[in-house]
């Protein structure tokens, strides 16, 4: 029990951690857009979008690193190394390419040499990530205080230099993030070159490539799709709505650290399995309840103009839960591959693992997104897209279901689900009595009805007030002696 309370609480962290870098985006998205020129700004869009390309080979070791480094392999130097190795000619490359994007943008130089040492800090920063979510989960949530924490205040202080002030925080600040990194994991770090396992993984590397392809072709088809068949105000509506639910979407990070430990292992149990369907039960369903309730509130927030468009709101939030519970099965078909464990293993055999039938499922939701998105949109508007992404997370979560049935105990799954829907009643009577009239206010009457959801679920629900208590322990017998 103890250990299992150990990984929902490297899940916690990493899914405050996400909250609050949604938080600290969002400042820093308004510090700057209120402080540089609009030229500036749009140059900020700019560079951030030709830099997303170079990230294209980010995950070709770190995908493996993760994998083998959870089953003892010692790989955290040669993993570091021939990243940073793969991000030198691609850097390179956008250094010789800054002066014609300087000259297309008609903007000076400047900023495009210092934002191409993000390029080997990203690769760095994703082998060091992948270590670190194996063996040190809750370290990796000290990644927001550093990063988006740090480039704030150093942002404010360097502004007087314009978006090359900017660009030069972020740098220094995820600098920093991978001096930790290093720092956490320095007694990983193997004394030789793991050669072997470099070469065979690069054999392999064919893999997430693809698995990288599907996300940027899913991001692009989204975006190309929405962009032209919405008029900009109805693009306005549904970009706040997918803000919104990316709140709800961030619980997908509760169940990363049970991944890792599934990796680790040979085999998972349905008490494992139900355990963390619950404890991922406990923080969704408040959050699709609460969130549908509060939908005109929370739009609000981003103007009044936008209160009419919340009823869109629902299914981009349906959406974001079903995505939670796919990442738990995701997990799951994922760490439980063992053909990989070999390393001379042979594209064939690969071919025919789970792991490309993962990839498989990715290509066939961005499929349906594109499908539903060119049926629904012309027909319902911005209604149809949200629908649209609904189905997408839809095909997956359902083909996952199939393919972990044999852990899952139904019925169970389903009293949780029940247990977390009643617990919501006194929030949802609270909600609907107390409804806030300013964005301050929104955010206040969330905590207090989160404070009121957590009390109803200790009182109604045996098996989360013995998780919540072991939870309490666990968090006090790490946290207290460091205040004393």
């Amino acid at each position: 029990m103890v250990s299992r309370i150990r990984v929902r609480l490297s899940g916690l962290i990493l899914f405050i951690s996400n909250m609050l870098s949604f938080l600290f985006g969002f400042i820093f998205i308004v510090l700057i857009s209120r402080n540089l020129g609009r030229g500036d700004l749009g140059l900020w869009f700019y560079i951030g979008s030709i830099i997303t390309y170079f990230e294209f080979l980010v995950k070709v070791l770190p995908f493996w690193a993760t994998r083998d480094f959870a089953r003892g392999r010692l790989i955290a130097r040669t993993a570091i190394t021939s990243s940073t190795m793969i991000s030198i000619p691609l850097t390179l490359i956008f250094l010789s390419l800054s002066e014609i994007l300087s000259a297309a943008s008609q903007a000076p130089i400047y900023p495009f040499l210092v934002a191409s040492l993000l390029i080997p800090i990203y690769y760095v920063s994703a082998s060091i990530n992948s270590i670190m979510y194996v063996k040190y989960p809750q370290k990796v949530g000290w990644r927001v205080p550093l990063i988006d924490g740090l480039k704030i205040p150093i942002a404010l202080y360097l502004l007087p230099y314009g978006l090359t002030g900017v660009l030069t925080a972020v740098i220094i600040a995820n600098l920093i993030y991978v001096t930790y990194g290093i720092y956490v994991i320095r007694q990983d770090l193997e004394k030789g070159f793991d050669k072997n396992w470099l070469k065979s993984r690069v054999k392999h590397s064919w893999l997430p490539l693809i698995q990288s392809a599907i996300g940027y072709v899913n991001s692009a088809s989204d975006q190309f799709l929405v962009g032209t068949l919405l008029s900009p105000s109805q693009l306005s509506t549904y970009g706040i709505g997918i803000t919104i639910s990316n709140a709800v979407r961030a619980s997908s990070q509760l169940s990363l650290p049970f991944t890792m430990n599934v990796l680790s292992k040979i085999s998972t149990s349905r008490e494992e399995v139900g355990s963390m369907m619950k404890f991922v039960t406990i923080f969704v369903i408040p959050m699709l309840i609460g969130g549908i309730i509060l939908s005109k509130e929370l739009f609000g927030i981003f103007g009044p103009i936008y209160r009419e468009s919340a009823w869109i709101l629902w299914p981009l939030l349906s959406s974001a839960v079903l995505t939670s519970y796919s990442a738990i099965f995701y997990g799951i078909v994922s760490g439980l591959e063992k053909i990989d464990y070999n390393l001379e293993v042979d594209s064939k055999t690969l071919l025919k693992s789970r792991l490309f039938k993962l990839t498989l499922i990715d290509y066939g939701a961005t499929a349906a997104l594109i499908i539903s998105s060119m049926t629904m949109i012309p027909w319902l508007s911005v209604f149809g897209a949200a629908l649209s992404r609904l189905i997408a997370t839809s095909i997956p979560f359902i083909i996952l279901s199939i393919m972990c049935i044999q852990y899952l105990k139904l019925t169970k799954i389903l009293k949780d689900v029940v247990l977390a829907t009643i617990a919501c009643i006194p929030m949802t009577i609270y909600l609907i009595l107390f409804k806030p009239t300013r964005a301050a206010l929104t955010l206040l009457t969330i905590a207090v009805a989160a404070i009121i959801y957590f009390i109803s679920l200790y009182i109604i629900d045996v098996e989360a007030r013995k998780l919540i208590r072991k939870f309490i322990e666990e968090v006090s017998r790490r946290f207290l002696p460091l205040l004393e």
